[in-house]
Protein backbone atom coordinates (compact mmCIF):
# COMPACT_ATOMS: atom_id res chain seq x y z
CA UNK A 1 0.00 0.00 0.00
CA UNK A 2 2.42 2.60 0.70
CA UNK A 3 4.44 1.94 -2.85
CA UNK A 4 0.71 3.03 -3.92
CA UNK A 5 0.63 5.80 -2.32
CA UNK A 6 4.16 6.94 -2.95
CA UNK A 7 3.27 6.20 -6.64
CA UNK A 8 0.27 8.23 -6.74
CA UNK A 9 1.61 10.99 -5.38
CA UNK A 10 4.85 10.68 -8.19
CA UNK A 11 1.70 10.58 -10.16
CA UNK A 12 -0.08 13.69 -9.26
CA UNK A 13 3.37 15.76 -9.98
CA UNK A 14 3.69 13.62 -13.16
CA UNK A 15 0.11 14.63 -14.01
CA UNK A 16 0.46 18.25 -13.15
CA UNK A 17 3.70 18.58 -15.32
CA UNK A 18 1.59 16.58 -18.22
CA UNK A 19 -1.06 18.78 -18.21
CA UNK A 20 0.53 21.76 -17.75
CA UNK A 21 2.71 20.97 -20.73
CA UNK A 22 -0.47 19.63 -22.89
CA UNK A 23 -2.59 23.22 -22.05
CA UNK A 24 0.57 25.15 -23.20
CA UNK A 25 1.36 22.92 -26.46
CA UNK A 26 -2.50 23.31 -27.31
CA UNK A 27 -3.11 27.20 -26.96
CA UNK A 28 0.26 28.13 -28.62
CA UNK A 29 -2.08 25.58 -31.81
CA UNK A 30 -0.35 22.55 -31.73
CA UNK A 31 -2.84 20.05 -32.28
CA UNK A 32 -3.70 17.99 -29.11
CA UNK A 33 -2.74 14.40 -29.75
CA UNK A 34 0.87 15.69 -30.94
CA UNK A 35 0.40 17.54 -27.91
CA UNK A 36 -0.77 15.15 -26.14
CA UNK A 37 2.28 12.77 -26.82
CA UNK A 38 5.06 15.37 -25.94
CA UNK A 39 3.48 16.46 -22.88
CA UNK A 40 3.12 12.93 -22.08
CA UNK A 41 6.99 12.10 -22.75
CA UNK A 42 8.16 15.37 -20.58
CA UNK A 43 6.37 13.58 -17.79
CA UNK A 44 7.70 9.59 -18.52
CA UNK A 45 11.30 11.61 -17.79
CA UNK A 46 10.25 12.84 -15.03
CA UNK A 47 8.00 9.48 -13.35
CA UNK A 48 11.37 7.22 -13.87
CA UNK A 49 13.50 8.79 -11.73
CA UNK A 50 11.10 9.11 -9.18
CA UNK A 51 9.90 5.29 -9.55
CA UNK A 52 13.00 4.28 -9.76
CA UNK A 53 14.73 5.73 -6.65
CA UNK A 54 11.81 6.64 -4.79
CA UNK A 55 8.74 4.67 -5.05
CA UNK A 56 10.25 0.94 -6.43
CA UNK A 57 13.77 1.48 -4.87
CA UNK A 58 15.10 -0.14 -7.34
CA UNK A 59 19.36 0.08 -7.09
CA UNK A 60 19.06 -2.25 -10.41
CA UNK A 61 21.48 -0.25 -12.72
CA UNK A 62 20.60 -2.58 -15.79
CA UNK A 63 18.95 -0.54 -18.83
CA UNK A 64 16.63 -3.35 -19.64
CA UNK A 65 14.86 -1.94 -16.09
CA UNK A 66 14.63 1.63 -18.25
CA UNK A 67 13.39 -0.15 -21.33
CA UNK A 68 11.19 -1.59 -19.47
CA UNK A 69 10.29 1.35 -18.54
CA UNK A 70 9.93 2.92 -21.70
CA UNK A 71 7.57 0.05 -22.72
CA UNK A 72 5.27 0.45 -20.05
CA UNK A 73 4.92 3.78 -20.78
CA UNK A 74 4.93 3.64 -24.61
CA UNK A 75 1.84 1.16 -24.19
CA UNK A 76 0.18 3.50 -21.77
CA UNK A 77 1.05 6.47 -24.10
CA UNK A 78 -0.84 4.24 -27.14
CA UNK A 79 -4.23 3.96 -24.76
CA UNK A 80 -4.02 7.41 -23.55
CA UNK A 81 -3.82 8.79 -26.95
CA UNK A 82 -6.37 6.18 -28.32
CA UNK A 83 -8.43 7.36 -25.51
CA UNK A 84 -8.53 10.92 -25.98
CA UNK A 85 -9.07 10.45 -29.60
CA UNK A 86 -12.24 8.49 -28.95
CA UNK A 87 -13.56 10.70 -26.58
CA UNK A 88 -12.21 14.05 -28.36
CA UNK A 89 -13.21 13.29 -31.78
CA UNK A 90 -15.72 10.30 -31.75
CA UNK A 91 -17.31 11.60 -28.49
CA UNK A 92 -17.18 15.21 -28.50
CA UNK A 93 -15.39 15.74 -24.94
CA UNK A 94 -13.60 18.69 -24.32
CA UNK A 95 -10.18 17.94 -25.18
CA UNK A 96 -8.98 19.01 -21.80
CA UNK A 97 -11.23 16.96 -19.72
CA UNK A 98 -11.02 14.10 -21.90
CA UNK A 99 -7.41 14.48 -21.65
CA UNK A 100 -7.34 14.14 -17.55
CA UNK A 101 -10.10 11.09 -17.88
CA UNK A 102 -7.28 9.23 -19.62
CA UNK A 103 -4.86 9.86 -17.40
CA UNK A 104 -6.64 8.73 -14.59
CA UNK A 105 -6.95 5.33 -16.32
CA UNK A 106 -3.35 4.99 -17.69
CA UNK A 107 -2.29 5.91 -13.78
CA UNK A 108 -3.88 2.62 -12.84
CA UNK A 109 -2.37 0.20 -15.87
CA UNK A 110 1.19 1.96 -15.44
CA UNK A 111 1.19 0.95 -12.09
CA UNK A 112 0.19 -2.32 -12.04
CA UNK A 113 2.78 -2.62 -15.66
CA UNK A 114 5.71 -1.31 -13.24
CA UNK A 115 4.60 -3.10 -9.88
CA UNK A 116 4.30 -6.57 -11.68
CA UNK A 117 7.09 -6.18 -14.45
CA UNK A 118 9.63 -3.21 -14.58
CA UNK A 119 10.01 -2.86 -10.74
CA UNK A 120 9.90 -6.77 -10.06
CA UNK A 121 12.56 -6.83 -7.12
CA UNK A 122 12.72 -10.82 -7.12
CA UNK A 123 13.16 -10.69 -11.19
CA UNK A 124 15.55 -7.58 -11.54
CA UNK A 125 17.80 -8.64 -8.13
CA UNK A 126 19.93 -10.63 -10.54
Amino acid sequence: MEKFLKFGLVGIFNTLITIISYIILVKFGMNYLIANIISYLIGVANSYYWNKNWVFQSNNKNLSVFFKFLTVNLIVLAFNTFSLFILVDKLLYNEFIAQIFAIGIGMMINFFLNKIWTFNQSENSY
